[in-house]
């Protein structure tokens, strides 16, 4: 049986992909048989389809990383395109610069006094409460505690973070297209035992809700290796050998077989520190045994064909943020001032 179902997947899926490729292409939507074929294909073909297609998307979406000066430093072109060719070869980059205090205390504030949904752990999947509490770090009832993208961009720190110009020219650079910036979150982790550890991303895995992104994380606490750093097998990101290939959670065990020691990183830093990470490697956040961790991270994609995206509410950013978006129609497209665009 699973043979004859593996034999229809092979058939069918492609034809199910390429369907639901054109429904996007007319609808700004993937149908879940799309999605689920993309997501078969990419392990079928060993991330050689999102290589090609992507290819295709810089040809159509032109995109120019330009020198800018933000958060990142005063980056000239020369150095974007460094921090470019070492994602690329690593799947990863950690900045060398850090955000100032006053943007991490004012996002700490946000995050200790905003309703956050929690992350249900008697649940299989990963699946997010319906109701909002305040995260009480002395009384933790779930892994994770994630907050709604909407709620987030009524901080102003954020707002300067999701609208600086060097995160934009490093999408830009990396993902070869002009970006779409396509995902917003930040998150509270705390030790919690080995409960709840697949849905809250602890355990290895990739990625792929598109064809290609780039994700910034960025510490809002102080991460050593007790409290959930950041973990990555180098270069994981440019294809997966056969014996794992495969689409789901994977252990340290069974990667240990596969991968060397020196391929393990796992990135700790203090409070502002910033990491650039191509998730279609293997990652996870270490599981915590002491200590909270608190992270915000952006995603820049090159196409929205993929996952379901959501629609970010923009009441209450200034002016400044507004003219940002009217002036980068397609990068920042689901927010409210922003137009629709492929």
């Amino acid at each position: 049986m699973p043979v004859m179902k593996n034999a229809i997947k092979f058939i069918t899926f492609p034809f199910l992909f390429s369907f639901g490729f054109m429904v996007f292409l007319f609808t700004k939507n993937t149908i879940n048989l799309g999605y689920a074929a993309f997501r078969y294909l990419f392990v079928l073909t060993n991330g050689r389809i999102n290589n090609r297609l992507s290819y295709i998307i810089g040809i159509f979406k032109k995109g120019k990383a330009t020198p800018a000066n933000g958060i990142l430093g005063n980056l000239s072109k020369a150095e974007i395109e460094q921090i470019s060719a070492k994602i690329v070869a690593d799947g990863f980059y950690e900045f060398d610069v850090k955000l100032d205090n006053e943007l991490i205390e004012s996002i700490t504030r946000f995050a200790s006094e905003t309703g956050t949904r929690y992350v249900d752990v008697d649940k299989k999947n990963i699946c997010y409460s319906t109701e909002k509490v305040i995260f009480d770090r002395s009384n933790p009832i779930s892994p994770r505690y994630q907050f709604d993208a909407s709620d987030i961009m009524q901080n102003q720190a954020v707002q300067s973070l999701v609208f600086d110009p060097t995160l934009k020219s490093v999408a830009t650079a990396y993902l070869n297209c002009n970006p779409i910036l396509d995902a917003l979150a930040m998150w509270w982790s705390v030790p919690f035992g080995n409960k709840g550890a697949s849905q809250a991303a602890q355990m290895f895995h990739f990625d792929m809700d598109r064809f290609k992104f780039i994700k910034f994380f960025f510490y809002i606490t102080d991460v050593h290796s007790h409290n959930g750093p950041h973990c990555y097998i180098q270069n994981s990101h440019k294809g997966l050998p056969k014996a794992i290939r495969k689409d789901g959670r994977m252990t340290d065990e069974e990667l240990s077989k596969i991968y060397s020691k020196d391929r393990f990183k796992e990135f700790t830093g203090k409070k502002g520190t910033i990491l650039a990470v191509d998730t279609r490697g293997l990652h996870k956040g270490k599981p915590l045994k002491e200590d909270v961790r608190l992270l915000f991270q952006i995603q820049f994609s090159n196409s929205l064909f993929g996952a379901p995206f959501e629609k970010i509410n923009l009441s209450g950013i200034s002016e400044l943020s507004k003219k940002v978006i009217r002036e980068n129609k397609r990068t920042y497209q689901l927010f409210s001032e922003a137009h629709p665009s492929k």
